[in-house]
């Protein structure tokens, strides 16, 4: 996978660089953008030391060489020294060469593109015999500079870009010329891509599953890239979900799953170029979009795994109407619970949710079957944290929360959120069991993640931390309790956690835990077992002491969460027979 690294407004080119390798793998070079006949003093000059060596190689990315033959308006580049440049003048051709294999010399690419979008030239000039820029000529020194790089340099990848649309004229490309081709002597076939400039075609679900796959016919078996290819983030082509949409397809839908060997990937440019760009994954102003989370996801995983992909076949959607153990309310502050909408729940399991203190936030748990061990969880690609917003009333598809960089393994969960602060429990690459981190919200991306720093001795469990930042509940079955899990308080002084204080007013013989604090700090909201299963309990504080606990919904009912109006989210297992089938969220709506 690879980006442009265009900085945001006012970003560093050194910042911008090391952004994009946090999930891309190359970077294209084109020079400054630079004529072939310039290129190899760029590469080995001040320019590619800083931009090829250390911005590009010194992050972990390698470069993307692009030697391209054609200058503005589809004319020939040329040395000024060339006198009647064209495709079958030897001078020009032996120019051209010598740029192309004193390249592999000065920084031995592992990828080498030997002209862009190179079928926009065929459609110019055609290939006549008798025609000096014919693109026969081309093909020809194609296939010399082909042979001579690999016996330079065996291991670089060389072949040439075909453009897919002719944007300028919002249609397809001809793609006949790729019978002109020796397929022995293309490594991969790497398009340009921007479908949206194509008439008739203004969602991804508009590209027809084989838009890719049919060039397969002219290469069979061939491995395919893409240099380049990009879709808007303008309302008009969907907004940000279109964007987001066309890049997993483009890993999924309209190559891979179609026996596409897919080799490259590379997106336009990492930011908007300006303020009236929409092509880049992140904002000008370093806001990031939901298809940077996508590009997160394939770096990680190879492809974009949705919720509902990863749901096995065989799983029933289960429904108030067939739920043989529902959720009871205790109390007549609050409506009947019902389940959230569509997309929150799924048939897989939706648990250990989180409502921001405005209610139009909403972080949860997902994993697509709940009989899955840990330890496949894993590996599956879906299983994690997931955010979704509510906008014009409504609830959006939740996005996965990535806590993690490419080769690094994690399983995150458990987590809770004060204004741009997260805090999560995790079992990841390094560490040896369960630890507690923090991750810091900045332009509309979680990072920054680091272990939280807790004391070993106080066995943290599931928390919440209050509103003022001084109190510290969680549950645990540290020494001490009254039963399995307790909950326990810590409070902060001089900047440190003290040890915990056991609050016995809301703890029993049973298991305790999982607490929510309200706002305001006098509600105490936990999980206790009940009759055999969770339900949700209540205390109040009175004069800064915690009052028994008063049930408010039992039967399979856990993990309450509370926006400012009182309404409670939580967790609804559903159980036959002993055996849990799913999970969804619930809300119990408060009266007013």
């Amino acid at each position: 996978m690879g980006v442009l690294p265009i900085p945001a407004d006012g970003q560093l080119f050194e910042d911008s660089y090391l952004r994009a390798a946090d999930y891309a793998d190359f970077a294209p070079v084109w020079g400054r953008p630079s004529p072939f006949y310039e290129m190899v003093a760029e590469l080995s000059g001040n320019w590619g030391h800083l931009f090829v060596e250390q911005y590009t190689r010194g992050n972990g990315m390698f470069p993307l060489i692009h030697l391209s033959f054609m200058g503005a308006g589809v004319t020939l580049a040329s040395p000024p020294e060339i006198s009647e440049p064209a495709l079958n003048n030897p001078a020009w051709r032996e120019a051209y060469k010598q740029a192309a294999l004193e390249t592999v010399r000065a920084c031995r690419p592992l990828y080498l593109s030997l002209g862009n979008e190179v079928n926009r030239w065929y459609e110019k000039y055609g290939a006549e015999e008798g025609d000096a820029n014919g693109f026969q000529h081309y093909i020809s020194l194609y296939e010399e500079i082909y042979d001579a790089v690999k016996n330079l340099s065996p291991e670089t990848q060389v072949f040439c870009t075909f453009a897919r649309e002719i944007v300028s004229e919002n249609r397809e490309a001809g793609m006949d010329v790729l019978h002109m081709f020796n397929p022995n002597k293309l490594d991969i076939l790497v398009l340009t891509s921007y479908p949206h400039a194509v008439q008739g075609i203004n969602r991804p679900s508009d590209i027809p599953d084989d838009y890719y796959s049919r060039l397969e016919v002219y290469m069979p078996g061939k491995p395919m890239g893409f240099s380049e290819a990009a879709w808007p983030s303008l309302e008009a082509f969907g907004g940000e979900p279109g964007q987001a949409d066309f890049l997993a397809e483009l890993c999924g839908r309209l190559t891979q799953d179609n026996g596409v060997e897919l080799r490259l990937l590379g997106w336009s440019w990492l930011h908007d170029l300006d303020d009236n760009d929409y092509t880049g994954l992140i904002g000008n102003d370093g806001t990031v979009k939901l298809a940077y989370n996508v590009w997160k996801g394939i770096s990680i995983n190879g492809r974009l795994i949705t919720r509902e992909q990863a749901i096995p076949a065989t799983a029933v959607k289960v429904t108030p109407e067939t739920d043989v153990h529902p959720p009871i309310l205790h109390s007549d502050e609050y409506e009947e619970p019902v389940p959230m909408p569509h997309p929150i729940n799924t048939a897989g399991a939706e648990d250990s949710g989180f409502i921001m203190p405005d209610g139009n936030t909403f972080y949860l748990w997902f994993t697509p079957d709940p009989d899955i061990p840990a330890g496949e969880q894993l590996f599956d690609g879906v299983t994690g944290l997931y955010v979704s917003h509510k906008v014009n009333g409504g609830w959006q598809e939740p996005q996965r929360i990535w806590l993690q960089y490419p080769g690094e393994l994690a399983l995150d969960g458990c987590l809770f959120v004060q204004d741009n602060t997260m805090w999560f429990a995790s079992a990841r690459t390094g560490y040896a069991g369960m630890h507690w981190f923090t991750a810091n919200l900045v332009s509309g991306e979680w990072t920054d993640w680091k272990d939280a720093g807790f004391n070993p001795d106080y066995e943290v469990g599931e928390l919440h931390i209050s509103a003022d930042g001084q109190e510290l509940y969680f549950h645990s079955a540290r020494p001490g309790g009254k039963g399995g899990y307790d909950i326990w308080v810590s409070r902060k002084e001089n900047g440190e956690w003290l040890p915990p204080e056991n609050v016995e007013t809301v703890n029993s013989h049973e298991t305790d835990g999982r607490p929510f604090l309200t706002q305001d700090g006098n509600e105490l909201w936990f999980t206790r077992i009940y009759l055999g299963s969770p339900a949700i309990f209540r205390s109040k504080r009175v004069n800064g002491e915690w009052q028994d606990p008063e049930l408010i919904i039992s039967q399979f009912a856990a993990e309450p969460s509370l926006d400012n109006e009182g309404n409670i989210y939580f967790t609804h297992h559903f159980y036959q027979d002993g055996i849990m089938l799913e999970a969804d969220y619930y809300v119990a709506m408060r009266k007013h």
